[in-house]
């Protein structure tokens, strides 16, 4: 079986699945065997080779059956193979490989689930598709406050929105004869392959939540065709009336995607780093729950973290700040591992459930447990353990929505503490299932998703979104006023101050 990790999609193409054998365990009540001996995992499938339609039929089928969210989300597959199926036919029968790919994005993107995705051999059709639909920016990145109003948290030095006289912190009354509001909510963001434009790691992926899915909406309200034009309503600060600009699109390398993101990912690397802030606190930044020069449990990240909170208690900190915003992922015994340092009794972390493919069900299992004396094999669940030193201070988990998979792990641990907070403008991605599901497509392209998922001691899943709403929320968040969000656009650390002025007040 594999050690169980859990990984990003955006990571995926970096990191390693390790396969354990010889599972044993409890027995199984009255018969005295363990179901989870001869547990296998799905395996991948290549419809490379098929038709498209072909292809599509077969993979729905595979997706449906070992997705392990299907009944938790609520995902009609009958009306998703039915919807999309048509347009894959039409596709085919005019060789139109971009509209194949579009349907296919779609598709993906239909499920809201951050661990899903759709990956290119080849980037050349989604890059030329988010080209057309998005390649061209209007000079500005909007946000949304807290008082409901929309503004310019950004604006593109001589770009069309600077020249067409909109200033940095305008309220956005309407934008192409809608109010802005209703434009931004119109925004099909399953339609745009826009995160090829963006630079970002990985393959396509839908968002997980509502708030996430507004965040990208409202990204992709600045963006159209080259040479598009749409008219804007605005009001600059301090002016009484509003005016009204034509703005026309330019080729900006996706420069606004840049200006303000709210989800942004971490640094692609396995380094922790840390230190005392300052103002006294403790600060240390955990990038990723895995080591990428070592396939097994992560030690060197382990012991780095321990290094860390180390440091802090030796130093005396009244608080420390652990920033796990854009967070990868990785292994969930080392992401439980991580909290032990700020609990001082055993604690239960998650069941985990895999698809086996035996008998086509989810098969809750024992997984490998890691902990000071080395590995305890076939333990039932992944519990926390407490870690030397221990810090009984103060804690803050700083997050995103870009936080995400083992990422959210920490984050649910050190909520549920009498001392911890999750800090951020935003909660964290809600995807916490285990990935390894694999479909290969004609065309080059690879959906993939999770076939394993998360439960807490009464079976509930953990943390992967249901009806728009996952993660963990922040609590406190920090609020979306126009002095925050012009702040946070040009580069001030906002989340970081914030969760400063909170451990000020204990």
């Amino acid at each position: 079986m594999k050690t169980p990790f859990r990984y990003s999609l955006l990571a995926l193409f970096y990191l390693i699945q390790l396969v354990l054998s010889g599972c044993t365990g409890g027995s199984e009540s009255g018969t005295g065997i363990d179901p989870r001996n001869g547990f296998t995992y799905p395996d991948s499938a290549d419809y490379s080779k098929l038709t498209w339609t072909d292809a599509f039929q077969a993979a729905n089928h595979k997706f449906s059956l070992e997705y392990a969210f299907s009944e938790w989300k609520g995902v009609d597959w009958t009306g998703l193979f039915s919807r999309f199926m048509s347009r894959i036919i039409q596709a085919q029968a005019a060789g139109d490989e971009k509209a194949y790919y579009l349907a296919l994005h779609e598709y993906v993107c239909s499920i809201p689930d951050g661990h899903i995705s759709l990956a290119a051999k080849n980037a050349e059709v989604p890059t030329a598709i988010g080209k057309e639909l998005a390649g061209g920016g209007f000079g500005v990145a909007v946000a949304e406050l807290d008082d409901s109003r929309v503004i310019a948290a950004a604006i593109v030095p001589n770009g069309p929105a600077d020249l067409a006289g909109i200033a940095t912190g305008a309220e956005i009354i309407s934008w192409g004869g809608e109010p802005v509001k209703t434009a931004i909510r119109q925004i099909d963001v399953g339609a745009v392959p826009f995160k090829v434009l963006t630079g970002a790691l990985g393959g396509e992926n839908p968002q997980a939540t509502l708030e996430h899915s507004r965040l990208e909406q409202a990204r992709l309200l600045t963006r159209g065709p080259v040479g598009a034009g749409v008219q804007v309503e605005f009001k600059n600060t301090g002016s009484v009336a509003s005016q009204t600009a034509t703005l026309i699109a330019v080729d900006d390398s996706g420069q606004t995607f840049s200006l303000l993101n709210f989800a942004r990912k971490a640094d692609f690397s396995d380094q922790v780093e840390y230190r005392i802030l300052p103002e006294g606190y403790g600060y240390v930044l955990v990038r990723m729950e895995r080591d990428l020069s070592n396939s097994g449990y992560p030690t060197r990240i382990f012991q780095e973290f321990q290094e860390a909170i180390t440091s802090f208690v030796e130093a005396g900190v009244p608080g420390v700040i652990v920033d796990l915003r854009g967070n990868y992922g990785g292994s969930d015994q080392l992401a439980a591992d991580l909290c032990g340092f700020f609990y001082s009794s055993p604690s239960f972390y998650e069941y985990q459930e895999y698809y086996d493919k035996r008998d086509g069900k989810f098969l809750r299992i024992t997984v490998n447990e890691h902990d000071e004396h080395g590995l305890n094999p076939f333990v039932d669940n992944i519990s926390i353990n407490p870690q030397t030193p221990y810090f009984d201070g103060p804690v803050v988990a700083l997050v995103n929505p870009g936080t995400i998979s083992s990422g959210e792990g920490p984050t649910m641990c050190i909520s549920q503490l009498p001392n911890g907070r999750v800090i951020g403008f935003h909660g964290t991605n809600g995807s916490f299932g285990m990935t390894g599901g694999e479909i290969k497509m004609p065309g080059g392209y690879t959906i993939g998703y999770p076939y394993g998922r998360s439960v807490d001691e009464n079976g509930v899943i953990q943390l992967d979104s249901r009806n728009g709403i996952g993660g963990v929320a922040p609590n406190p968040r920090v609020p979306k006023t126009l002095e925050n969000v012009l702040a946070f656009a040009a580069g001030t650390d906002v989340e970081l101050q914030y969760a400063i002025e909170h451990l000020r007040g204990y």
